[in-house]
């Protein structure tokens, strides 16, 4: 499965150069964009994290999503994921799936702040879990600088029973170049709380975003104290 994962990406980033897509400055935070009607992307999540900090050595999961993303219209577009994942010493496996939607209000600066919403299920390969989240985007563009802020509600039935949870996501960011952000994203829910730099580089063709998670607060339920994603993004 690594080699498969490997292929994936090293046939995307082969192609990447003539295809458009466009760039997310953030890893885990989700700013006022959509994919235009009769365009499409695909962006590629790799996310490692550990319980502890210290010691990293055979505690680190792994997560691999794949995910493909449609624009409906040019204010909605709809995205199909593929996760799999692995834990510290076992196999390398599909985990599940996700099914996403977007929708942008108005047009950039139009408000006073930019707004979209966000709708997602998730699934087990099992049907065993089922996942809800919503999410509305707000997100600014003030000149060079971005603010981003997502509050999320989770719905969650595991065996029958639902139960649901608050968290969010905040994203600051300065264009330092035509091709190049840097940032800091802060994260949480009633497992923890997290803050870390994130940087963002390329163009509407091909783009590549690295970002970290370092806890600030007690976590709760086996939660992990360190986090580091890398995304990919090129456009169809």
């Amino acid at each position: 499965m690594h080699r498969i994962s490997a292929l994936i990406l090293f046939t995307l980033l082969l192609v990447g150069q003539s295809l458009r897509a466009d760039q997310r400055h953030y890893v885990w935070t989700y700013e006022y964009l959509t994919v235009p009607a009769g365009q499409g992307e695909v962006e590629v999540y790799h996310t490692s994290s550990a319980p502890r900090l210290d010691r990293l050595e055979g505690q680190v999961s792994l997560e691999q999503q794949l995910e493909l993303e449609v624009g409906m219209t040019d204010r909605f577009d709809f995205a199909i994921y593929g996760v799999f994942g692995q834990e510290p010493d076992g196999p390398f496996q599909f985990k599940g799936h996700k099914l996403r939607a977007r929708y942008r209000f108005g047009e950039r600066n139009r408000y006073v702040v930019d707004p979209l919403l966000y709708l997602e299920y998730k699934g087990k390969p099992d049907f065993s879990e089922h996942e809800l989240e919503a999410k509305l985007i707000i997100s600014k563009d003030l000149g060079l600088f971005n603010i981003s802020f997502n509050p999320v509600l989770e719905f969650e039935n595991e065996h029958g029973e639902w139960e649901w949870e608050t968290g969010y996501a905040l994203g600051t960011s300065l264009m330092l170049g035509s091709t190049l952000h840097l940032g800091l994203e802060a994260q949480g829910s009633g497992h923890g709380h997290y803050l870390g730099p994130v940087i963002a580089h390329g163009n509407e063709h091909l783009w590549v975003a690295l970002g970290s998670a370092f806890a600030v607060s007690s976590i709760k339920d086996g939660a992990s104290e360190f986090q580091l994603r890398l995304l990919l993004g090129i456009g169809l």
